[in-house]
């Protein structure tokens, strides 16, 4: 039975980056299915500015894991998690998806105390247990699963609605790096760092990937100031390539992807941020399975051609998978993206 139009709704999926964006289609479905609807999202404050000034999106609610975490050795902190659970009951909610499936998540959906409260059936850490509605998608893919949620609550909700605003601070800063780098007819982004260590592409292997698309198009590698030596190790490998490393806030790397002619990176947030601009990627697989957070909407992935890729462990000894990807090949796919 499809359940009552909500009047507010809460989705909590506070992090990372790359799983933000792909529940987005949720958050889209929801506003054009219920145009009056209050919509809040529970965010890290390291994923907030992926949505901040979003159309569609009513409040954002600041979820700061590290300060909440130390309720029990710190009396400030476990004020503030009181503090953070009265909100939660607060924001009267009708609906709560919950597309994170933790315990943790589970648990604040249940403090909002709201009718109706929505996940997966197979969540971790036994967070089902706190939902009123279950969901046991069919799919494998994350984009998809988050959709079936949705559907299971009448909301059509489809992959179309992967989509990002660009704001006029990405804009800017996408059109000064145009200028600064020479690249009137286009240029590349690169995203060598990753968050698991076993889905690292060899610095060797990044220069040579970057290095042959310089021959084409200036090239801007992108991460974060704690990326800075693998970024400037794999900037210097071609005059034509630029080290943006810690200058690209969250609005400018989007901005910067939504201008560029295409986007390499690991399986990361890069690859579903291009998707969401309407942008190619080439993504590198190793640890991860394509079925489930590979490329979409005319994406190409690169797969280690080895028994043990998509083992899906953070760590690895030895990294073989990320290793025997070819250079060449990476650069073939992108030369066989669909022109944009």
């Amino acid at each position: 039975m499809t359940p009552p139009p909500p009047s507010r709704v809460l989705l909590i999926k506070p992090s990372s980056l790359g799983d933000v964006a792909t529940a987005v289609p949720v958050l889209r479905a929801l506003r054009r299915q219920f145009p009056a609807a209050h919509l809040s999202w529970m965010l890290s404050s390291g994923c907030a500015p992926l949505l901040a000034g979003d159309g569609d999106l009513d409040e954002i609610v600041l979820f700061e894991r590290r300060k909440l975490g130390a309720w029990w050795r710190s009396a400030a902190a476990g004020g503030q998690l009181v503090r953070f659970l009265d909100g939660l009951r607060r924001g009267r909610y009708d609906w709560v998806i919950d597309l994170q499936g933790l315990l943790r998540s589970g648990l604040f959906a249940l403090a909002t105390g709201a009718p109706l409260r929505a996940g997966f059936a197979d969540a971790r850490e036994g967070a089902s247990a706190f939902y009123t509605h279950r969901c046991r998608p069919r799919q494998r893919h994350t984009i998809d699963r988050n959709i079936a949620v949705a559907r299971m609550l009448g909301v059509e909700a489809a992959r179309a609605d992967l989509t990002l605003a660009v704001s006029d601070e990405g804009r800017r800063f996408a059109e000064e790096f145009r200028r600064e780098a020479g690249a009137a007819g286009g240029y590349y982004v690169c995203v060598p760092p990753t968050r698991w260590a076993s889905k690292l592409y060899p610095p060797r292997r990044w220069r040579q990937v970057v290095a042959a698309l310089a021959r084409r198009l200036p090239v801007a590698v992108v991460g974060t100031a704690s990326d800075a030596a693998l970024c400037r190790q794999v900037a210097d490998a071609s005059p034509a390539a630029r080290d943006l490393a810690g200058r690209t806030s969250i609005p400018q790397l989007v901005g910067l992807i939504a201008a560029s002619a295409a986007v390499v990176c690991s399986d990361s947030a890069a690859q579903f941020i291009a998707a969401a601009v309407g942008r190619p990627a080439v993504v590198l697989v190793g640890p991860t399975r394509v079925e489930r957070t590979g490329p979409c909407a005319g994406g190409r992935a690169v797969v280690a051609p080895l028994p043990c890729r998509g083992c899906l462990r953070r760590r690895c000894r030895h990294i073989t998978c990320m290793e025997a990807i070819d250079p060449g090949e990476v650069v073939a796919a992108v030369e066989r993206l669909p022109a944009t």
